[in-house]
């Protein structure tokens, strides 16, 4: 009876999966799989004469004029904007039905290719499921510099990663439960445990998100908020909350955009118990078609998170006649007897041909300014989008400055980039 009894579950089975396959089947009856290949792609070939130490060699000494011949001025490849980088990234898009999603491979400069899968979503009408991404992705550097403001805890003015989402969409509205996909979870899903000795300190698993873009006539707006937490902290944790809004006004000749973000951070072992305040605005009038005039400004209230000071107020304006471009700023930063800057440039851009050279001065309010940075360069593309280009950067070295390297450096490059 035993071996019939198994025989017979046997049976069932493959009919369950006979009768499951007819199902899929026709489920998926006439949908096609769609996928398409694109390509990026840039290389650049640099030589540098860094000419800091000395202007000739001596005797092999080391620490006089260095000639160093590259493939890659920056160090990774950044998706091919000319004279940047080097590399090839090849992506191939997959559409069946409700479901999308992506390889991409890329060499770097390393000559290592690595492939990763990439935003693998399912779509039905209003709700998605899978590889959505965040909803914290346009308020943390909404206005000039927000993402850049001194903040020693930056990663967490982003919102937490999220891994996986079920997100509803309705209109400017989007709302999602998110996690972040952990992978030490048995084979119900269920997360078995956190290694903390490993540094394993992830204490926001789960949580909700939610975004919401609108627009009424001269006025675009943003709000997001996240809110992450976990099952599996200690009696200490507290959750991760992000909030932010944005705002553009544009009406005639002025635009203004302002934004503020507030999001908590670790600043023990297992919590989020401190919040940082951070804000940016962009004010730009453009009174004829010619001149821009501009003021920007950003600023964290962190309390005793960080204490570096990162209030900074930008004024500028840039005029342009025929092919010139005549540029001058004033940055202002509430660092005591540092931190003020001053440039200014001329840049010509005509046809294939552009140039420019520029004079910045840092720490403009130091008891002893750094010396000014000159800047130099001039560029030719061809109508194939080769860039041939030659850059010279001087800078005299200060015992008494902020600043005290030496610069003295020219550089030739090739690039091009698809």
């Amino acid at each position: 009876m035993k071996a019939i009894k198994i025989a017979s579950g046997v049976a069932v089975s493959a009919l369950a999966l006979a009768i499951s396959a007819q199902a899929n089947a026709a489920a998926h009856e006439g949908m096609a799989t769609e996928t398409e290949w694109s390509f990026t792609g840039s290389m650049e070939f640099l030589t540098v004469v860094d000419m800091a130490a000395g202007a000739v060699n001596r005797d092999g000494d080391a620490t006089d004029t260095v000639i160093d011949v590259e493939l890659d001025e920056e160090d990774d490849f950044d998706e091919g904007a000319a004279g940047d980088a080097w590399g090839l990234e090849a992506a191939l898009s997959v559409v069946h039905g409700p479901f999308s999603g992506g390889f991409i491979l890329t060499g770097d400069d390393e000559s290592d290719v690595s492939v990763e899968l990439d935003d693998l979503v399912v779509t039905d009408g209003a709700i998605s499921f899978g590889q959505t991404g965040s909803l914290v992705d346009e308020t943390h550097e909404y206005a000039y510099d927000m993402d850049d403001s001194g903040d020693s805890a930056a990663a967490r003015s982003e919102g937490r990663d999220v891994g996986a989402a079920l997100r509803y969409t309705m209109e400017g509205l989007k709302v999602q439960v998110e996690g972040s996909n952990r992978k030490d979870a048995s084979g119900d899903g269920v997360v078995t445990g956190i290694d903390a000795s490993a540094g394993d300190t992830q204490n926001s698993d789960f949580g909700v998100a939610a975004q919401y873009m609108g627009e009424a006539d001269a006025l675009s707006y943003v709000a997001e908020a996240q809110f992450r937490t976990s099952s599996l902290g200690g009696d200490d944790d507290s959750p991760y909350t992000y909030f932010g809004v944005g705002a553009t006004y544009t009406m005639d000749i002025v635009t203004a955009k302002f934004g503020l973000n507030q999001y908590s951070v670790t600043t023990s072992a297992d919590a989020h118990d401190d919040a940082i305040l951070e804000y940016g605005f962009e004010l730009t009038a453009t009174p004829i078609d010619a001149l821009s005039v501009y003021l920007k400004g950003q600023d964290l209230d962190s309390g005793d998170v960080v204490t570096e000071e990162a209030m900074k107020l930008l004024a500028g304006a840039a005029y342009t006649v025929d092919a010139l471009t005549f540029t001058g700023e004033y940055t202002y930063t509430d660092v005591e007897s540092a931190g003020d800057e001053l440039f200014a440039e001329v840049a010509y851009a005509s046809g294939a041909i552009g140039a420019y050279g520029s004079v910045t001065l840092a720490n403009f309010d130091a008891d002893t300014a750094n010396a000014p940075l000159i800047e130099a360069g001039v560029s030719y593309t061809q109508d194939n989008g080769v860039k041939y280009a030659a850059d010279y950067d001087l800078r005299a070295e200060e015992t008494d400055a902020i600043d005290t390297a030496e610069i003295n450096r020219f550089r030739l490059t090739a690039a091009y980039a698809f």
